[in-house]
């Protein structure tokens, strides 16, 4: 018997809609936005819905994300979510930001988003504007994998004496230099040759917002 075949009229009217939701929006509807389209007052009916599906293994759902539903007999796969713990702040200035371990918070991330990559992966929090021209502007996240393991012209994460700074890099001699992506003269590159540990590859910028798709979410210390 067909997984289907075993679901309430009400819940095939709700997988209907979650199935043509993410075939014609590729991602899943929010919880509201399923409540509205069934006119139902109470989120937690909708939840109730969603839990039976799930329990019928016909949809997966992730903990944190806020369009976290997946279908399981879709074809296509739906995207994997990954939780990347952030490191702290990094300069895209002067490199005036403590870089520390602080892994209080972590993000959820698409794994769309990752290059197909699932380790040694960090989200630091850029302050600054030297990289605005790069589509990196104060406050924005940035996806970092964790490599020494980079070439000219790459965005990167450097630690300079127990500090973090986000920039272009590029290899001269026995330096590196580390270069600001502004027409903005108040950005001058920065020049190094000891002092210095390459953290990582920037891979993308993460536009986050509180209360869309993604949320930061806070470890619960027990």
């Amino acid at each position: 018997m067909n997984k289907r075949d075993t679901l309430t009229k009400k819940q095939q009217e709700i997988y209907n809609f979650l199935y043509k939701y993410i075939s014609d929006n590729g991602k899943s509807p929010t919880i509201y936005e399923i409540a509205k389209a069934f006119k139902v007052r109470s989120l937690r009916s909708v939840t109730q819905y969603l839990d039976s599906l799930q329990r019928k293994n016909l949809i997966q759902r992730s903990r944190y994300a806020k369009r976290g539903i997946q279908l399981t007999e879709d074809k296509k796969p739906f995207e994997e979510i990954i939780q990347v713990p952030v490191f702290a702040s990094a300069g895209c200035g002067n490199p005036s930001i403590i870089a520390e371990r602080t892994f209080d918070e972590f993000i959820p991330v698409s794994s769309k988003l990752t290059e197909g990559k699932k380790e040694n992966l960090f989200v630091i929090k850029a302050i600054g504007n030297s990289l605005i021209d790069a589509n990196i502007k104060d406050g924005d996240f940035v996806l970092v994998e964790m490599t020494e393991n980079v070439k000219n012209g790459d965005l990167v994460a450097v630690i300079i004496n127990e500090t973090a700074v986000i920039k272009k890099i590029a290899f001269a001699d026995n330096a590196i230099i580390l270069n600001p992506v502004t027409k903005n003269p108040e950005y001058q590159p920065i020049i190094l040759n000891k002092n210095f540990k390459i953290f990582g590859k920037v891979i993308r910028t993460i536009k986050i917002e509180r209360n869309n798709d993604y949320q930061i979410v806070p470890i619960i210390e027990h």
